[in-house]
């Protein structure tokens, strides 16, 4: 066999082993993401409770990191905006505006879908303290 056949099929090995690696690893991450999630229903059952009323943040004492609560309409969640979205957006704008201009529209379109993100559930973040390195 000559030298680049062998180093193909090199190659190729390397990349199946490294694929199969990712697919399980990509199934393990999707399990802990379906675990993490479970946990934070019930999490938000309790922040729920009046005497956590208060509470914007929980400090976990073992590693110094934190867990940010977001309560529901306190903030908006992340947003992309589709094509058809955009041009249901842009039709409204344009037909509503007598002089548009370009900073105009980009309010428009940033009011637009605020409005329509406003978080309607609690959302948690941990917060990882830096380590000195």
């Amino acid at each position: 066999m000559s030298e680049a056949i062998v180093d193909l099929k090199r190659c190729i090995k390397q990349y199946r082993d490294a694929d199969n690696e990712i697919r399980v690893l990509n199934k393990m991450v999707y399990e802990k993401r379906e675990a993490r999630k479970i946990v934070e229903m019930e999490l938000c059952d309790l922040v729920k409770l009046p005497e956590f009323a208060g509470y914007d943040k929980l400090k976990i004492e073992d590693d110094g990191s934190t867990i940010k609560i977001q309560k529901p309409e306190t903030y908006s969640k992340p947003w992309n905006l589709s094509k058809k979205d955009l041009q249901t957006i842009l039709g409204s704008y344009f037909a509503s505006t007598a002089m548009p201009n370009a900073q105009s529209c980009y309010d428009y379109i940033c009011n637009d879908r605020k409005a329509k993100l406003v978080a309607t559930e609690f959302a948690f973040t941990r917060i990882v303290a830096e380590e000195d390195t």
